[in-house]
């Protein structure tokens, strides 16, 4: 399973540690009952930052005084309608971390083109309207009034109470959405029957591949990923471009951010995330989304077979 190492998790917390953030990768729902486990057990580290006066601050100090621990916050853009047993209960992506956020990108397997959503269990002391509220602040320039309100007789004036963001869903994009719910259940089990069929062609080759459901979890099954048994990132680049070469185009999820220019500028170095990288330099993510017919997908395994015996 591509999981963080939660031992180094735990070694990391520190009394500056406010919140962890879990990635789901491919659909995979992270271990949060070890998570929480962890910042149980790091209680007596934790500080809640006092309010600096504003009202981001002030909401977010009463947030960390009530949890009184390390905030567990999700990112589960990769799935939505995953689920793992937690505590012996099954549990679905968004009412198990503290806080989680989806994506609707155009690339998810749930789209409103783009956009995306924000769930939170509830909090001790603190009104779940005061947290829709800040993030209506946070996705809409710090303004106070959305354009509706501003129409009424006489409620033009407004404020910004924040230099934020722009990144509030219009209308449209959830009129999409929520039509896409109503199909959801069906392309979560198309994308199940290709990951079948994919499965069964790499356990034959013995390439290893992501597990994406056994009997405490189910996945999205967003990503096919695969791990190409000795290959290096040379040998990795020449089988995608064999691949692509037969009509099956393969990407890679993902190149590691210490490796980005952008990121080296900050003094990141991707030495210093082996583990990143051992993932990294082999893994390749075979086609997946439900446009694909069962003849396309016979198609990727017969070309996956060619290409892999072609190069051992």
């Amino acid at each position: 399973m591509p999981e963080m190492d939660y031992e180094k998790l735990e070694a990391a917390i520190n009394e500056k540690t406010k919140a962890i953030i879990t990635v789901d990768l491919g659909g995979i729902v992270c271990d949060y009952e070890k998570v929480f486990e962890i910042v149980e057990r790091k209680r007596s580290l934790f500080k809640p930052k006092e309010s600096d006066g504003t009202k981001l601050g002030d909401l977010s100090s009463r947030i960390q005084k009530s949890l009184g621990r390390v905030a567990v916050v999700a990112d589960s853009a990769h799935s939505l309608g995953a689920s793992r047993l937690h505590k012996g209960v099954k549990r679905y992506c968004g009412d198990i971390a503290d806080f989680t956020s989806f994506s609707f990108h155009a690339v998810k397997n749930f789209t409103t083109a783009e956009g995306g959503a924000s769930t939170w269990l509830p909090i001790d002391d603190v009104d779940d309207s005061e947290i829709y509220k800040m993030f209506q602040l946070l996705s809409l320039h710090g303004q106070n009034k959305d354009a509706l309100a501003k129409t009424k007789l006489g409620s033009w004036e407004y404020d910004i109470i924040g230099p934020w963001y722009k990144c509030n869903m219009t209308d449209i994009m959830a009129a999409i959405g929520l039509r896409q719910l109503d199909r959801y259940p069906g392309l979560l089990a198309r994308r199940s029957e290709i990951i079948q069929k994919y499965d069964s062609t790499c356990d034959e080759l013995g390439i290893s591949h992501l597990i994406h459901h056994t009997d405490y979890m189910d996945s999205s099954n967003h990503l096919y990923l695969i791990r190409l048994p000795g290959y290096d990132v040379e040998q990795r680049n020449i089988f995608i471009e064999k691949m692509a070469e037969n009509g099956v185009a393969c990407n890679v999820h993902y190149k590691p951010l210490p490796m980005m220019t952008a990121y080296k500028k900050l003094g990141w170095d991707i030495a210093d995330f082996p583990n990143s990288y051992d993932y990294y330099h082999n893994l390749v993510s075979l086609p997946l989304h439900t446009l694909l017919s069962d003849e396309d997908v016979e198609y990727v395994t017969a070309i996956l077979k060619k290409v892999y015996k072609e190069m051992m």
